[in-house]
């Protein structure tokens, strides 16, 4: 007797639904498969990235050539399909994971002005850290459901999605195959020879725009790292350096002295003039501190790598003097060359000098990398988050930057010397709220029609952030004023904030412009100019009449002059020949090696302990004392961490529920995430007699 199908019916009906529409006649050509499919595929990504379907046919029917190109990108991951008997499961998986890009797109959108890149995927972990700033929790499970529902989806298609009986005709298919994929390259190259397609982007919000997610997309994926200039050569190299042998020197501080000054950068998150903003008055000035320093001393516009995101990249611009558009299409060199490279820095430059260099950051020391980095950048120190008490966070949970007030302090105490203290805020960050959620101390006066209310409660927010960040530079500069050591004291907004404001929105500069203001407690010179990100920190040393570095000098050769047609150039070609290159301008020996850093500034230390020993549960309950303790400290018994490590203050934190033998040694410590300590103390080592009740 013949076997039914153990299938149900439905299932059947549904395969043989699907099995018609792919024998459809249309369907029937290999090359009209990949190519249709590809067409459509493109015009849905570009909907979700453009969030409509109106703009994105404005698109393809003002832009075909570049709409095509982008297509025939997409059909490059497409074509191998054609290769398996299961054809119509692989182009549903592979359309799938290009219309993923768009929805991730979609959704980023909605709190950042920076697209979905490449680079984002080295940053996953460091998304998850900030996922709840950005989403509810109740969103994000809405977020994990969907994934779960398109994971299904796709096995489902798997299963009812039919399966060729005839065998693939390889001789034929793979030579297709090939065609198709080589012919999306040779497209796209085509497109870049002839100017279609640009292959630097210095906006790369306008870039998505332009040129369209997928072709944008895979030249964030391929393109790292600065490319090998045409010329590079030991001639060249030297060609550049060689002028800059005859600048001036300075004599360095001997050790143990405080003559020279102190050298103080905040990079204040999402900070500029607000201002700036046209269609709105405030029923007073947000910014008081900072409007009042940009009168009376030397400031200017700043012209920052992104706009709404990207606050590593400005701070790379400023440690070292590189301009972010050498590098990879949305790039963050903290996540790729610096993990493993060293280079020149003002860190370094001032260390040369006699300086200590300390970092300063109220987030996590891990967040983009930097627990590694600044160790590659020439730092001696790095005081994080986790190593900070007192913090008061605001509504979106962002610690506060009052908080940095007693850091800053504590690092110019480190040392009897000169010191660098570069310090990164983050009060100002948003995703900023679409509802209201404070009570406001500065209102909006007088607002444009324009601004829709998510976008007038978010403005709200955001204000009184910056004057909470206004009120804290108030403080630290009356302190510095009275304090009896030389101090320069340099300001600055990474990018401006995440609204989505366009060049019209604003009554000055553009949107890649915020501020930068440089205070000191002793007479300078009052200077209005504007400068780039690469330029600050040469800058400042050049106004201090330091000249340490090679990149530094570079810049400081062409501040008055505003630059020569090759100054980027050699700019450029500097930095390649330090960080990809032979290294020539050292003569093949990188001379700067990463510092053994030091995390925090106090020793954590355990002087005693207190237990009791519960007999019904037969558990211990465990009072650790000592110093320098932090919310973010653990109990660490013979290296296992204790995550229920309840923090009582900056002395005690209590452990409940624990199992403890005879000689095991127990130690307080900040964890580093799941990669080791930031601090811990010495080891103190249990025995019977510390039992209150035994």
């Amino acid at each position: 007797m013949k076997r039914k199908p153990l299938s149900a019916p439905w299932l059947q009906k549904t395969k043989s639904a699907c099995g018609k529409l792919v024998r459809a006649r249309i369907f029937r050509y290999a090359i009209v498969q990949v190519y249709v499919i590809s067409l459509l595929v493109n015009l849905l990504v570009e909907t979700f990235s453009r969030a409509s379907l109106f703009k994105a046919l404005i698109f393809l029917f003002t832009r075909p050539h570049i709409f095509l190109i982008n297509a025939f990108i997409v059909s490059v991951l497409i074509a191998p399909s054609l290769l398996s008997k299961r054809r119509p499961f692989f182009f549903l998986l592979s359309a799938t994971l290009w219309v993923a890009v768009g929805v991730i797109d979609f959704f980023l959108l909605q709190n950042r002005v920076t697209p979905f890149n490449g680079n984002d995927l080295r940053l996953i972990q460091d998304a998850f850290d900030v996922a709840f700033h950005y989403y509810t929790v109740f969103q994000l499970i809405l977020l994990a459901l969907l994934i779960v529902a398109v994971i299904a989806l796709v096995v489902a298609a798997f299963f009812l999605l039919p399966r060729r009986k005839e065998p693939v005709a390889y001789k034929k298919m793979v030579p297709l195959t090939l065609l198709l994929m080589f012919g999306g390259f040779g497209v796209t190259q085509l497109g870049i020879a002839t100017g279609v397609m640009a292959q630097t982007f210095p906006n790369i919000a306008d870039a998505y725009h332009d040129y369209g997610l997928p072709y944008c997309f895979v030249s964030s994926l391929l393109d790292q790292g600065i490319d090998k200039p045409y010329d590079y050569s030991p001639e060249k190299v030297e060609g550049v350096i060689s002028p800059l042998a005859s600048s001036p020197s300075v004599t360095p501080p001997q050790t143990g002295e405080a003559t020279e000054p102190n050298v103080i950068f905040i990079q204040l998150e999402s900070f500029f003039d607000p201002k700036r903003i046209d269609g709105i008055e405030f029923s007073e000035d947000p910014i008081p501190t900072f409007t009042w320093l940009m009168q009376n001393y030397t400031s200017g516009f700043l012209t920052v790598p992104s706009i709404s995101a990207g606050t590593a990249n400005t701070e790379f611009e400023i440690l070292t003097g590189m301009n972010m558009a050498d590098f990879g299409t949305g790039e963050y060199p903290y996540k790729t060359i610096l993990k493993t490279h060293t280079c020149e820095s003002i860190a370094y430059n001032l260390k040369a000098l006699g300086y200590t260099a300390h970092a300063i950051h109220n987030n996590t020391a891990t967040f983009y990398g930097r627990n590694v980095v600044f160790s590659n950048l020439g730092f001696d120190t790095f005081d994080s988050i986790e190593l900070m008490n007192n913090v008061v966070r605001n509504e979106l949970n962002w610690a506060k930057d009052e908080v940095l007030y007693g850091e800053i302090i504590a690092a110019l105490d480190q040392t009897p010397g000169a010191d660098l203290v570069f310090t990164i805020s983050v009060q100002g960050h948003g995703k900023y709220p679409d509802e209201d959620i404070l009570s406001n101390k500065i209102e909006l006066a007088d607002i444009n029609d324009a601004y829709g209310d998510e976008t007038i409660y978010g403005l709200k927010y955001y204000i009184t952030q910056l004057y909470e960040m206004d009120m804290f530079l108030a403080q630290l500069i009356e302190y510095l004023q009275e304090r009896n050591e030389p101090t320069v004291l340099v300001l600055y907004g990474d990018h401006l904030p995440g609204f989505n404001f366009t060049e019209d929105d604003l009554n000055s500069g553009n949107l890649l412009q915020t501020e930068y203001v440089m205070w000191s407690n002793f007479d300078m010179e009052v200077e209005h100019k504007d400068l780039h990100a690469y330029q600050l920190s040469a800058y400042v040393m050049n106004r201090l009449n330091y000249h340490e570095g090679l990149v530094c000098k570079l810049h400081q050769a062409h501040l008055d002059s505003n630059g020569t047609a090759s100054y980027l150039d050699e700019l450029t070609l500097l930095s390649y020949d330090m960080l990809y290159g032979e290294m020539y301008c050292f003569d093949g020996v990188n001379p700067y090696a990463p510092t053994d850093i030091v995390f925090g500034f106090h020793d954590v230390t355990l002087s005693s302990i207190d237990v009791i020993y519960d007999k019904n549960e037969e558990t211990f309950y465990l009072t650790v004392k000592g110093e320098n303790f932090s919310p973010y400290t653990d109990i660490y018994i013979n290296g296992e961490r204790y995550k229920g490590t309840i923090y009582l203050n900056e002395n005690e934190v209590f452990l409940a529920n624990v199992t403890l033998t005879e000689g095991d040694q127990i130690v307080a410590a900040m964890p580093m995430g799941d990669e080791g300590t930031l601090r811990e103390s010495l080891p103190y080592v249990f025995t019977a007699s510390d039992v209150k009740n035994p």
